[in-house]
């Protein structure tokens, strides 16, 4: 009896999770949009909340490590609501974690291709890159070594997503490539803010595509896990 209601609770309760982390973020997009940073402050600790909530009613094993790499994004987002470089350095800090983590998950969900494709695959965002970094290395001043470091990691993957995208083409690879195109527009969003005065609608727009981003990658790591099952079984 408890069995079954359990199965019976928790698919509803993804599905309230899931809906309630895209309000979130919708909300979240307009909260920047619009630039309150006080209404941002309440809003914007909820999303990995909400995203956690959801992949936690909706696995059938929970893996630490995807719990450990939301709540280090979660951190993360906290520290960079704050304008300040300090808040952002830490901030950075535990982005870095946080991405260190979905690469090692990527590795271990999904593998990795053999190194001359995954070569081949990182150059198309290596040389996007460093021709950004180009052209904002001297806007950006002290930011210049995260956004460097940050562009390293999304560089290795998304040679790991696109390099296994193309050696298998099924549906966790291509979820695994939309969530790093994604994380990567980000990238380029706040470089592109460096050139205006106004940079609200940029932080409007990253957020637009990193609450997409995150979804898509956690549901890479569930889709993965069940071909697996279904392999195994």
């Amino acid at each position: 009896m408890e069995a079954e209601l359990t199965r019976g609770t928790r698919p509803k309760i993804a599905l309230m999770a899931l809906i309630g982390y895209f309000v979130l973020g919708i909300a979240e997009v307009f909260l920047e949009t619009v630039g309150n940073t006080g209404a941002i402050y309440v809003i914007k600790p909820l999303l990995m909340p909400a995203l956690l909530a959801y992949y936690i009613s909706s696995a059938r094993e929970r893996d630490f490590l995807v719990v450990a790499m939301l709540a280090f994004a979660w951190i993360a987002n906290i520290f960079f609501i704050s304008a300040e470089y300090s808040s952002i350095l830490i901030g950075a800090m535990f982005f870095f974690v946080f991405r260190a983590l979905t690469i090692f998950l990527v590795f271990k969900y999904a593998g990795s291709p053999r190194l001359f494709p995954l070569l081949v695959s990182c150059i198309p965002f290596l040389f996007t890159y460093l021709y950004l970094a180009y052209h904002v290395h001297h806007r950006i001043g002290d930011g210049l070594s995260i956004f460097v470091g940050q562009c390293v990691m999304i560089t290795f993957l998304g040679g790991l997503s696109l390099g296994n995208y193309i050696m298998v083409s099924n549906r966790p690879n291509l979820l695994l490539l939309l969530s790093t195109l994604l994380f990567a527009a980000t990238q380029f969003i706040f470089a592109a803010k460096v050139f205006y005065t106004r940079d609200n609608y940029f932080h409007a727009l990253a957020m637009a595509l990193y609450v997409p981003a995150q979804y898509l990658f956690v549901k890479f790591l569930m889709t993965s896990e069940n071909r697996s099952r279904k392999v195994l079984g």
